[in-house]
């Protein structure tokens, strides 16, 4: 017989703590300061960085939503969460200067002209209007900190409910994007918040318990397209619950108590909750768009990139095709089905991914990201309460071993799940998108506590030295979470493995700065080949900017100096001439350095900018095969190159091309001298 939720025994240290008062008042200012302590790190660890690569965009498309109820920008990242980030800016500035809704860029939404502009050209005070942005998701943050805690608290206790929390607070992961204004937490948050939901809804009703299932299911279809997973955890959870002799508990008020037995009485009340909890959820999409179909309220628009959906949707296969249908239908609105269509129009992208480049992506590059971006402890207690769960026994009879494998039946249904889509998407650009299954692996941690009930001293021990651990080497990579690995990989070496958002997004112009009034003379040259959408120059720094991403308008001149290149333009991930350095980029190169050798004609400006390009990518492509002389935040990489390096660089043999690795080419090398 599966357990009734509502005849479940209370954990043995929970009712020692509810009947200790002074104990339970400790417990909450655990809880609180736990929470304060992670807002504070958030806090203080983002206000030494510049804004991330997708920050600008974000916080530029949810202040249109709530200023100009227009949803043409940035549809596919989720419409609450970016009406969040931006919500303290609408209340608190007022004010703020938007860019111009009759210039070419607004009708053409085009996104990332119209966020620099919001950003750097309208006279916004760019620090205040980010750290705003980021204190807001920062306080989401906390909130998935307490709902991790009282899932781990429910299952585990007390002591459970703690080790899961500590977890989840001193997060590098949570850390890093918990104070980015981005959407990718508030996907975390309401993923966890809609499964455990859905669970508790499936074997108690009370409204207050509705409520959150109404709230958490409807924030997350707000969120990201992937809300659509919820619709297989839901229905395996469904038939898992609603077996046989199981009974499900109905709370109307106090006083007023009923007990579900039948099948029958127990579907109904199933497909009654979930079309409650559907009609709300799709009502509140239309409420977020304002209740119109169109992205617009004006005449002529169109999307980034793609005129209209039909456009977008004969770029996405099968998506493509249930989103055309949908908006002949105008069964949702056209942003969000244009959002949609744009993610899975976009799957394919260039990736790193340990020396190697696809578009297709790897089988193990989730699994590889998790595996070296966790800390080692997170791992360790994990294992604890894995090995516990099977183990651990409450009563004589056995129940609370049953009742805890019953109850970790959603986190499995979730991890396994989303688990099952990672390893098969083609999107292998950064660690930033298994976060959703963060959450599931603390409260499953805090299994771990049954390890404290018994009387064993040295696996409770071994619980206290991993969270020392876990907290010392959070405190230690402050305030460079993003760019967190554990031991496995050197933080140094970090950009040979993975960059983007796993370890640089744009988030080190602060400390290039510091960096270069400490280390740079005054008549020394520094270049900047930059990967994000901040201003150097609003940071002070003066550097001769290189086309690793974007071609120049004016000519470029490579001199010896300091070089400092961001680590994803340093792999040569996007921009001109993408990927490992190749036959068919040497010959055009060599092709346009004996044309600008030799003469430089009106004509042949039109290539200047693709030379110079060359030049820089044939440079970059040099120093992948050497160590750089510094780093700044492990994100951006400083080399300082003499005149004879860049010579060689520029017109020696090329660092590496696709016949032949640069390794062998240096051993062959080595023999000729030798001989």
């Amino acid at each position: 017989m599966i357990p009734n939720r509502s005849r479940l025994p209370i954990p043995q240290l929970r009712a020692s703590f509810s009947s200790a008062p002074l104990r339970h008042r400790v417990l909450i200012g655990t809880v609180i300061g736990l929470g304060c302590l992670h807002l504070g790190l958030a806090i203080a660890s983002i206000q030494h960085k510049s804004a991330t690569f997708d920050e600008v965009a974000h916080v530029t498309a949810g202040y249109s939503y709530w200023k100009q109820n227009d949803f043409r920008l940035h549809p596919e990242n989720g419409n609450l969460p970016q009406r969040w980030l931006a919500l303290p800016l609408v209340l608190c500035y007022p004010s703020l200067n938007f860019p111009d809704l009759d210039s070419d860029d607004w009708r053409r939404a085009d996104l990332w002209r119209l966020g620099d502009e919001f950003f750097h050209g309208s006279g916004n005070d760019v620090g205040r209007m980010l750290l705003t942005a980021r204190v807001s998701i920062a306080i989401a943050s906390v909130a998935l900190c307490v709902l991790v805690f009282f899932w781990s608290r429910r299952l585990f206790g007390n002591v459970g409910g703690l080790i899961s929390l500590v977890l989840c607070a001193f997060s590098p992961t949570m850390l890093a994007h918990g104070s980015l204004a981005t959407s990718d937490l508030f996907v975390t948050l309401f993923f966890a918040a809609a499964v455990w939901s859905i669970w508790e809804l499936l074997h108690r009703f009370c409204f207050a318990r509705l409520f959150a299932g109404v709230i958490a299911v409807s924030g997350l279809f707000l969120c990201k397209t992937s809300a659509v997973l919820i619709f297989p955890m839901a229905l395996l959870m469904a038939l898992i619950s609603l077996t046989p002799r199981q009974k499900i508990s109905v709370t109307l008020s106090r006083g007023h108590h009923y007990e579900l037995t039948s099948q029958w009485s127990r579907r109904a009340y199933g497909l009654a909750v979930a079309l409650l909890i559907g009609i709300v959820a799709y009502s509140s999409v239309w409420a977020a768009y304002g209740f119109r179909y169109a992205a617009s309220a004006e005449s002529t628009y169109e999307f980034h990139k793609f005129q209209n959906v039909a456009t977008i949707a004969q770029h996405s296969r099968t998506v493509g095709t249930t989103v055309k249908w949908l908006a002949d239908h105008r069964v949702l609105p056209e942003a969000y089905l244009y959002g949609a269509a744009f993610v899975a129009a976009h799957e394919e992208r260039p990736a790193f991914f340990n020396g190697e480049y696809a578009t297709k992506g790897w089988r193990s590059f989730f699994p590889y990201c998790l595996a070296v971006k966790t800390p080692l402890a997170v791992f360790g207690l994990l294992a604890l309460g894995m090995i516990a769960l099977p183990v651990a026994t409450t009563g004589r009879d056995g129940t609370s071993r049953w009742t805890l494998a019953y109850h970790f039946v959603p986190i499995a249904i979730a991890l396994t799940i989303l688990w099952s889509v990672f390893l098969g998407t083609q999107l292998n650009i950064g660690h930033r998108h298994i976060l959703p299954t963060y959450p599931f692996m603390f409260v499953l941690a805090g299994a771990a506590a049954r390890w404290c009930r018994r009387e064993t001293r040295i696996a409770a021990g071994t619980i206290v030295l991993l969270l020392i651990w876990l907290v010392t080497e959070s405190l230690a990579s402050y305030p460079h979470y993003l760019s967190y690995f554990n031991q496995l990989v050197p933080r140094d070496k970090a950009y040979q493995h993975l960059v983007d958002s796993s370890l640089d997004w744009g988030q080190d112009l602060p400390s290039l700065k510091t960096w270069i009034d400490a280390n740079v003379p005054d008549d020394e040259p520094v270049f900047l080949g930059y990967f994000g959408t901040a201003s150097p120059t609003y940071y002070g720094i003066e550097a001769e900017p290189l086309p690793l991403l974007d071609l120049l308008a004016e000519p470029l001149e490579l001199r010896s100096g300091t070089y400092c290149i961001s680590a994803t333009c340093l792999q040569a991930v996007y921009g001109f001439a993408p990927g490992r350095w190749n036959r068919q980029y040497e010959a055009h190169y060599q092709e346009l350095n004996a044309l600008f050798a030799s003469r430089e004609t009106a004509a042949d400006i039109e290539l200047r900018p693709q030379w110079d390009a060359l030049q820089a990518r044939r440079l970059t492509t040099h120093l992948r095969h050497r160590d750089p002389d510094d780093n700044v935040g492990y994100s951006i990489l400083i080399y300082r190159v003499t005149a004879d390096e860049l010579h060689a660089a520029l017109h020696g043999p090329p660092a590496e091309l696709d016949d032949i690795s640069w390794a062998l080419r240096q051993v062959l090398e080595t023999q000729r001298l030798g001989q």
